[in-house]
């Protein structure tokens, strides 16, 4: 029989799977009600757990607290030194116990019958038993610990049992809390799926990092970062306007800047470290038959191919730099009623570049993002979180960037039709 740890994520992996398998909105709405009426256990026991975490967090801190000044009376300092020098008994016990627990709730059990407590009562006994070993305390002490210590910059072993449970205790930390709050996730997920349902959008299959290229070779909006470049989703749908139709895919497109930080102490030392800063651009990219080699930017900060186009407007050539091989092109895409259009979405959504590639496609990015949607309910409510799911998610960014296209097409329409 599986630990009841094991039953939980054996449980809550079912639940993902058929997240992802989800095929409607009602497909998600029926799960999130199996989930309030679900059968096993969907709650980890950590308190086993938590107790090693408190232990090394505090066996972390406590350096620091006397740093600080921290003063206690002699009889609990010499508590705490025993508990120190001790460690070297009472923590490879506590160490493999808590192991044992835990491949126990991977679902990988020792070979020995009887209770759970029974094998980790087995393992603390070998813990123990390794105090046998007669270089035992020298292994521990002064080949991990002491180096440690050393390789940090500190005097005593004691700073290296103090680092060592610092790490552990904070990485146990966010374990503990992503254990905890396994429905938060995964309500954003299902929340997200609902809105892509409720706004007809499908995922596409794509190579994020050949994408991201294959797009940089027809918009220099993709000419972004000296590093990673990646698409991180993809997505089509189709546009009904009163006017046009049109088929879209919308996008997240993940960057980074990779730069050189020197920092000098006080001391006059000199460090130099490597910074990678991410950043995130969103966007739609579709055929625009009235249009090509030519760019309309809100974002300043790459350069742009073509000849510099300047409007009549004085207010729009400040929000927007217009660039085009052949300036005919933009003039003849912006017109006043285009650009005023264009001035009041400059306003709606952050650095709008509207760049439009040599085939007669346009690529609309912006910095926020589309997708960004936020829940009143989730999976620690099943029954509000299913009537929410219940109603219609808008997407309004992305709304927004539909309508300005659709806007564009519609005044081009008429313009190039005037000029045939």
């Amino acid at each position: 029989m599986l630990a009841h740890n094991a039953q939980v994520t054996r449980n809550i992996a079912a639940i993902r799977s058929d997240v992802e398998t989800a095929k409607s909105q009602d497909d998600l709405i029926a799960l999130v009600h199996r989930v309030e009426h679900h059968q096993g256990p969907l709650d980890y026991r950590d308190n086993w757990y938590r107790f090693f975490c408190a232990l090394s967090l505090f066996f972390a801190l406590l350096p620091v607290a006397f740093e600080l000044g921290l003063v206690v009376p002699d009889f609990v300092m010499h508590i705490l030194s025993s508990a120190l020098g001790y460690s070297v008994i009472w923590y490879p016990m506590l160490g493999l116990a808590t192991l044992t627990r835990f491949f126990e709730d991977k679902g990988k059990r020792l070979p020995i019958p009887g209770p759970l407590w029974g094998r980790m009562l087995l393992m603390a006994a070998v813990g123990a038993g390794l105090n046998l070993i007669p270089q035992w305390a020298h292994w521990y002490w002064n080949m991990y610990f002491e180096t440690l210590a050393s390789f940090l910059g500190f005097w005593y072993p004691s700073s290296g049992f103090a680092a060592h449970n610092g790490v552990i205790g904070v990485l146990m930390l966010f374990w503990l809390r992503g254990r905890m709050k396994w429905r938060n996730k995964l309500s954003d997920t299902i929340f997200l799926k609902d809105a892509l349902f409720n706004n007809n959008l499908e995922a596409v299959p794509f190579e994020g990092k050949k994408l991201a290229k294959e797009l940089q070779g027809s918009f220099k909006e993709f000419d972004r970062g000296n590093d990673l470049r990646e698409i991180q989703s993809l997505y089509k749908s189709r546009y009904q306007g009163d006017i046009h139709q049109f088929d879209y895919q919308l996008y997240r497109f993940h960057y980074v800047i990779k730069r050189t930080e020197t920092t000098t102490d006080a001391n006059g030392k000199t460090t130099t470290r490597t910074v990678r800063d991410h950043y995130y651009r969103h966007g739609v990219l579709l055929d625009f038959p009235f249009a090509s080699d030519m760019s309309i930017a809100s974002d300043f900060g790459i350069k742009r191919r073509g000849e510099r186009y300047k409007s009549a407007s004085n207010a729009f050539n400040r929000q927007y730099r217009v660039y085009a091989k052949e300036l005919m092109t933009a003039a003849r895409l912006l017109s006043p009623a285009v650009e005023e259009k264009l001035a009041v979405f400059a306003k709606q959504l952050k650095k709008p570049v509207f760049e439009f590639s040599q085939q007669g496609r346009l690529c609309l990015a912006v910095t926020d993002d589309l997708l960004a949607i936020k829940r009143v309910h989730g999976l620690d409510n099943p029954k509000a979180f299913a009537e929410e799911l219940a109603g219609h998610t808008e997407l309004k960014q992305m709304k927004q960037m539909l309508e300005i296209v659709h806007e564009m097409m519609r005044y081009s329409d008429n313009n190039f039709k005037v000029s045939a």
